[in-house]
Order: C-alpha cells, then sequence, then structure tokens
C-alpha cells in the first residue's frame, strides 16, 4: 500500500529535474499512482521517467529551444518569409507533427468533407498542431481548443498564435484526457494519440472516446514507426480500431493517407 506522501515525494522528484519540469502535474501524479499500485516505492520513479519518455520525449531528437526558434520565426516572418513556410519549419522539429507536412494540403479538407466545417473543435495531446490552423479554413468565429501536458511548448505555441493574431480563436492549455473534464465540441480530434493512451493505461481508448461529447471523433494512426519503418502498421491498427467500436453504434469513415490512417467517427449523442 501507498500513502500520499509517498504520491508526493515521488511527483516532486520528477518535477525538480529539467526534462520533466514541465510536464502537467496532474499527469504525473497519475502516473504515480499508478506505479505505485504495480510495483515497489524504490522502482516506480524509473517507471514513471520510461513513461514519460515513452509518450512526450521520443518524439524529439531532443527538447527544443523555444525561445530559439520563437525569435527565428518571428525575425524570418517580419523580413517577409510566409507565414505557411515558416510554420512548416516549425512543425518538422516534432515528428508527429512533421510526417503530416507532405499531406496538409488535403488532410483537413477531407477530415472535413465528412464532419462538415466544425463550429468548434477540441485537440487532445496536440504536440506542435495547432499550428497547422492555417491549413484547416475554419470559420472565422470558429473555436479551437487545443490541450498538451507540457507547459513549455504551451507557452510557446501561445506565443506564435499571438504573433500570427489568432489568440481570439485558439485557446491552449494543459489538459489530461484520462482526468481532466472537457467541454462540448462538434469534433474532437485524437490524432495519433489512442496508443499513447494504451501506453499509459491499457484498455483505456474505448472509454475515453465515449466520454467525448461531440458528434464526432477523428482518430488518427501512425502508418511507420519513429524510426521510419513499415512493419504492418496500417492494418494492425486499422484492424485494432474496428474491432475496439465494434459494439458501438458509431459510424466511421477511413481515410488513408500517405502517412496517416484516419478514422471520422460519427457518433450518436452530443
Amino acid at each position: 500500500m501507498y500513502n500520499d506522501q509517498d504520491v508526493t515525494e515521488i511527483v516532486q522528484k520528477i518535477l525538480s529535474s529539467k526534462k520533466y519540469r514541465s510536464i502537467y502535474d496532474k499527469t504525473i501524479e497519475r502516473l504515480v499512482r499508478q506505479c505505485l499500485e504495480k510495483f515497489e516505492k524504490k522502482h516506480v520513479e524509473k517507471k514513471v521517467r520510461n513513461i514519460l519518455h515513452q509518450i512526450w520525449s521520443a518524439y524529439y531528437d531532443q527538447k527544443p529551444d523555444y525561445k530559439h526558434i520563437l525569435d527565428m520565426f518571428v525575425s524570418n516572418v517580419n523580413n517577409g518569409g510566409d507565414a505557411k513556410q515558416e510554420i512548416l519549419k516549425l512543425i518538422s522539429i516534432q515528428s508527429s507533427t512533421c510526417e503530416r507536412i507532405s499531406i496538409l494540403d488535403d488532410f483537413y479538407g477531407k477530415i472535413f468533407s465528412v464532419t462538415g466545417r466544425p463550429s468548434s473543435l477540441i485537440e487532445h495531446a496536440c504536440g506542435f498542431n495547432p499550428l497547422t490552423t492555417l491549413w484547416m479554413n475554419l470559420p472565422e468565429n470558429a473555436k479551437y481548443q487545443a490541450f498538451d501536458i507540457e507547459n513549455d511548448l504551451i507557452d510557446f505555441l501561445k506565443s506564435v498564435i499571438d504573433f500570427l493574431n489568432l489568440r481570439d480563436r485558439i485557446e491552449i492549455r494543459q489538459g489530461d484526457v484520462l482526468i481532466d473534464e472537457f467541454n462540448c465540441a462538434d469534433v474532437v480530434f485524437m490524432l495519433k494519440f489512442l496508443p499513447v493512451l494504451e501506453q499509459q493505461q491499457k484498455g483505456s481508448s474505448l472509454e475515453v472516446m465515449r466520454k467525448q461529447k461531440c458528434r464526432h471523433l477523428v482518430v488518427s494512426f501512425p502508418i511507420k514507426s519513429l524510426s521510419g519503418a513499415e512493419k504492418g502498421m496500417r492494418d494492425f491498427y486499422s484492424n485494432w480500431f474496428k474491432i475496439l467500436i465494434n459494439d458501438e453504434n458509431w459510424k466511421y469513415d477511413e481515410i488513408i493517407f500517405d502517412t496517416e490512417l484516419v478514422f471520422v467517427v460519427q457518433k450518436n449523442k452530443t
């Protein structure tokens, strides 16, 4: 058994590290409690750090120097650089969004041709993806809420959004889909997110999807590993997802892009 003091002690140790000090404290606490139920206390800190690496830091070669890349972005745009081209440089930093660059021109158009152009959109585990809002072609009065567990990233995204004069349309803050509550939205994005959920809490994906208060869920999966290898991932995730939602009274469209597998799911209730 463990007590709250054990939890607090381990959470503070992890938050005191340079690598993980900007990670959402509620996420770290959740992982600590989860690991304390399975492992001896002396092993828990290492187990949680391993999970955090899998779900967050594995997507970067190294943690970005946000101040430097923000300064470069602002300078390049102010000196005549095209904002979209400069954003492509930013999203190439994170492997998950980098893989989306080659399909961006078609990505949201094909998704919204199924859902309709949403007036409200929520994205979980957003990473750098809010920077692709210029490709979304959302209605002028649309509200886009994005959530992630890394505060340094969120501060960086807010700075870019402010510079682009999009702050009235985009809200970005910390959030954990396994513990926090979220608003209703026309569309909820979970892009390449379910495999990350399963790494944290096996079997959690279906309940998380059920809890989303929306008309449409957009769920996607990587087709290649982080190393770039094709390992039958498209067929694996396609079969896994269809079996997962088989007993739900949901309709879905499957869209296959060169680098990403997308399911657009229509739920029955908002």
